[in-house]
């Protein structure tokens, strides 16, 4: 009961507010000045009559300054005309009753009963021939449908397309109802201005019916959703008990609003038909405001689904909207109440067009939402990207159909007044930042996609094991390293203009704030001559292509994989995990190890004693041999070969061998190398050299020399000389 206190309290205030508007515009006008002329046809109790009123008239002096005694002068006068006018429309109520019969005086004056008759036969043979045309159409068109659908992959982008459909067949019901019936009405039904009239009215109501029914039915599947392409996220009974809802109250109050149009077009006017169409607003505003209530877990369960893990600002709007929804009914039908009390055409039209377009807002919302997330997901940047932009564009398309559901022309409106000029600025502003968010989805997505083509091709290539090279792996194309950098200079430019322009929008000149951005970035540009420097070095290494993501660098402190590159800097992963930001200006000489080729040496040893001729076959057998290794065999530029023996040490004879490949793969030859000479070099029972000490002991006179080609057998001969 508090809260119903309240309620009224509210709408009470809205009212009297509404109602004193209009009048408050007036009170502002300068009354007209008064002639000689003006008065001496006036009588003397007219002249007193006039004199009153001009003296509780706001003083010219204080015309636009706010007056407590004025204010409520101006609410007594606005209520008291409001009331006046409720009296008079429920004081015809007992006209009401009569309101039928005159309604059928007037259609069947000058005419028998059989020619009203003849009418309403053919009345309804049209639309029942037009209906069982426009329907037998739209079935052929679903189960054509139905077959393209089976063929294509379930999920929400198939909800899309099947609403897509289910939108344009159930417009095309309407369309083909519309024409068939007319062209019936009109072969058959001699002219008469009266018939035409009421033809027209209730074909219009029986269209509009149906297409309110074909959306309800587009939206929310009713029954048993098997296709599981149900646009709104509702369970079955929900969908089918909402559905119910909407139609049977479109059902009631179209063909009632439109009885009451054919009442005025008939000459049936007056209080006793604003008091009809009063009636009908309050049996409207019922039936919705029950529709809504009824259905608010439904609804709250939709915006809930709208993602994947809800934020608080969702959860709020799913708390809150659903039961609020059922009062904006009430709400429009008191503004529409004080239109007609104030003597105005009431906008019905517009409060259900309103009512219409905040129902239809947040499910479209939450279905665009969720096809967003699904679609990324899938990696279909294309359409996620539409989804969104769906999504932002909701909003300026409700705008314009609810002003133009109240008649409101908004340009005027904006050119007018100071609010409506900081609406008109707030509208531009959402246009540009529209606009921007449109075009920015647009880039991304075409250089992500360069992105994608270019990792494709660069594993295909390479392979997955290109950037797992321990050093001097290949690197990737010269465009994949330089699309990320693009993509961020393309949200600074963007950024940059939406904010420009948004300034200019909302009144500030920009071209003294971009003389002082210059000013200041020319400050900033001597004060940190370091950052400076970084940028413009950056800038040349890239033009000069001296590297690219994924090479493996060295840049004399630091070396590492080139993980990341910004507009100063770039991060060095080096091979051991550490990752180094390195800024450019700090960089003198580049040691780039993953460009064209690289070369790997390799150094074995044998004893003295080896034939090194058999060696050097040996070794040239063993790189043949490579090159028919399946792994690696793409990977050689030059085969591997030896170059013979390039030193002596010590233990043996150097020998030198040396392979060219492509970079990152010298890695995975040397494995191979290494492994093919070990079982070559056994199969021949040729050793490789090993460290080894020779140690001299006297025992009673005579030299006896023990030889350890191992620490263990060396430290035993020592300890041998040791114990004797």
């Amino acid at each position: 009961m508090r809260i119903l206190k309240r309620l009224l309290f509210v709408l009470t205030g809205i009212l009297m507010l509404a109602c004193t508007a209009p009048v408050m515009a007036q009170s502002a006008d300068s009354p007209a000045p008064l002639t000689a002329a003006d008065i001496a046809p006036l009588s003397d109790e007219e002249v007193r009559r006039l004199l009153l009123e001009r003296m509780v008239e706001e003083p010219q002096a204080t015309r636009g300054v706010f007056n407590p005694a004025m204010t409520a002068y101006r609410f007594q006068r606005g209520f008291s005309k409001v009331r006046a006018r409720a009296t008079d429309i429920f004081g015809s109520f007992p006209e009401l009753a009569g309101m039928p019969a005159e309604w059928w005086k007037r259609m069947t004056r000058g005419r028998d009963g059989r020619t009203f008759g003849k009418f309403l036969m053919i009345f309804v043979l049209s639309v029942v021939v037009g209906g069982l045309g426009a329907y037998g159409m739209r079935e052929r068109m679903l189960r054509s449908a139905r077959t393209s659908l089976r063929e294509s992959p379930a999920g929400q982008p198939g909800r899309v397309v099947w609403f897509v459909g289910l939108l344009i067949g159930e417009v095309l019901v309407v369309v083909v109802l519309g024409a068939i019936a007319t062209l019936m009405f009109f072969l058959f039904v001699p002219p008469d201005g009266r018939d035409r009239t009421l033809f027209f009215f209730f074909l219009a109501a029986i269209l509009l019916v149906v297409l309110i029914t074909g959306l309800s039915r587009t939206i929310f599947s009713p029954g048993d959703d098997r296709s599981g392409h149900r646009l709104a996220a509702m369970t079955d009974a929900q969908a089918t008990r909402l559905h119910r809802s909407i139609v049977m109250t479109a059902l009631i109050s179209v063909f009632s609003f439109f009885s009451c149009a054919s009442f005025a077009a008939l000459g049936i006017g007056g209080e006793v038909h604003d008091l009809l169409l009063v009636l009908v607003g309050a049996l409207t505003t019922l039936l919705l405001s029950a529709t809504f209530w009824g259905s608010r877990r439904a609804i709250a369960g939709d915006i809930l689904a709208g993602a994947t893990e809800p934020g608080a600002v969702r959860r709020l709007v799913a708390r809150v909207w659903p039961p609020a929804f059922a009062l904006v009914p009430p709400i429009l039908y008191v503004i529409v109440l004080v239109q007609t009390f104030l003597g105005g055409s009431p906008l019905y039209s517009g409060a259900l067009l309103t009512v219409f377009v905040l129902l239809m807002v947040p499910i479209l919302e939450s279905a665009l939402n969720r096809t967003a997330l699904r679609l990324g997901a899938r990696g279909e940047s294309l359409g996620a990207a539409v989804a969104r932009v769906g999504r932002f564009a909701l909003p300026a398309i409700a705008l314009p159909m609810v002003a133009a559901g109240w008649r409101v022309d908004l340009m005027p409106m904006a050119e007018n007044s100071p609010g409506g000029r900081v609406a008109q600025a707030a509208v531009e502003v959402a246009v540009i930042l529209f606009v921007a968010f449109a075009l920015w989805q647009a880039v991304r997505i075409a250089i992500d996609r360069q992105i994608e083509k270019e990792d494709a091709a660069f594993m295909a290539i390479h392979g997955a094991e290109a950037m797992e090279a321990e050093q001097g792996g290949a690197g990737l194309s010269r465009a994949r390293t330089l699309l990320p950098l693009a993509r961020r200079a393309a949200l600074i430019m963007l950024g940059t203009m939406v904010l420009l322009v948004t300034l200019s929008a909302m009144g500030v000149d920009t071209g003294p704030l971009l003389a002082g951005a210059g000013v200041v970035g020319l400050a900033i540009g001597f004060g940190s001559q370091t950052l400076v420097r970084d940028i413009v070095t950056g800038f040349f290494f890239l033009m000069e292509d001296a590297f690219r993501l994924g090479e493996y660098l060295d840049v004399g402190s630091v070396k590492g994989t080139v993980e990341e590159i910004s507009v100063r800097s770039m991060k060095l992963r080096h091979h051991r995990g550490a990752l180094n930001t390195v800024p450019f200006g700090s960089v003198d000489v580049i040691q780039n190890f993953s460009r064209d080729w690289a070369i790997m040496k390799l150094r074995i040893r044998v004893p003295f004693e080896t034939d090194l001729n058999k060696v050097r076959k040996l070794l040239k057998k063993v790189g043949q041999e490579m090159m028919t290794e399946e792994a690696i065999r793409d990977d050689f530029l030059q085969p591997f070969k030896a170059q013979g023996a390039v030193e002596v040490d010590d233990y043996g004879f150097v020998i030198s061998t040396k392979f060219m490949c492509k970079p990152g793969k010298q890695f995975v030859i040397r494995r191979f190398a290494f492994q093919a000479m070990q079982d070559a070099f056994e199969a021949e029972n040729i050793p490789f050299a090993k460290p080894q000490v020779s140690v001299i002991v006297e025992t009673n006179g005579d030299a006896e020399e023990q030889t350890g080609d191992t620490p263990g057998s060396v430290a035993g001969a020592a300890a041998t000389i040791v114990s004797r």
